[in-house]
């Protein structure tokens, strides 16, 4: 637009925010085909999540069958029973991170989910800070689980350890910098 003394002038902001886009034929097909997409994505996650919580689901089972006809005082099968244990909190907790991702992606690309009150998505930023936040519990709650059943205190441990702390004091930076 060229303003009467002939300098030009931005488009006004249209009423529904658009910024002066008008809408094109094409948007109602990409925004279909988005739906679509994202649709399969939060599908194969939740799929992922069931799958993982059932399978966590049959291992306590038969760990806790298992337990319970083999049973002994000896102090290695208590370890071990402990790090089993362990492991399986580890499984149900990369279930949960699954299914939140899928929770998370249903929200921000389709429609409004039944989030809990303690998740609140509104942007892929706040997806990727919960992700985050659980990967470094799963990586502590994993290396519990190795340091109870690992074979002998050695300097192995240690740099198992080092290398899980390193993730974790990575993805905190990256969490710690995002704020």
């Amino acid at each position: 637009m060229v303003h009467e003394s002939g300098e030009g002038v931005a488009p006004p902001q249209e009423a529904d925010g658009t910024c002066g886009q008008a809408a094109g034929k094409g948007t109602f097909l990409v925004g279909r085909l988005s739906r679509i997409i994202f649709l399969l994505s939060v599908t194969g996650t939740f799929l992922l999540s069931i799958s993982l919580f059932v399978y966590g689901f049959t291992i306590t089972l038969t760990s806790l069958l298992y337990a319970y006809t083999h049973f002994t005082l000896h102090i290695d099968a208590m370890k071990e029973a402990m790090a089993i244990a362990v492991e399986i909190v580890d499984l149900f907790l990369v279930a949960t991170v699954f299914y939140i991702i899928a929770l998370g992606l249903y929200e921000l690309f389709i429609a409004k989910a039944p989030l809990p009150g303690w998740l609140k998505i509104c942007n892929l930023d706040d997806l990727k800070e919960k992700l985050l936040g659980l990967i470094v519990i799963a990586l502590g709650v994993l290396f519990l689980g190795e340091s109870l059943v690992w074979p002998n205190i050695t300097g192995d441990l240690l740099v198992y350890g080092v290398a899980n702390a390193a993730v974790i004091a990575a993805i905190s930076l990256y969490i710690w910098i995002k704020h």
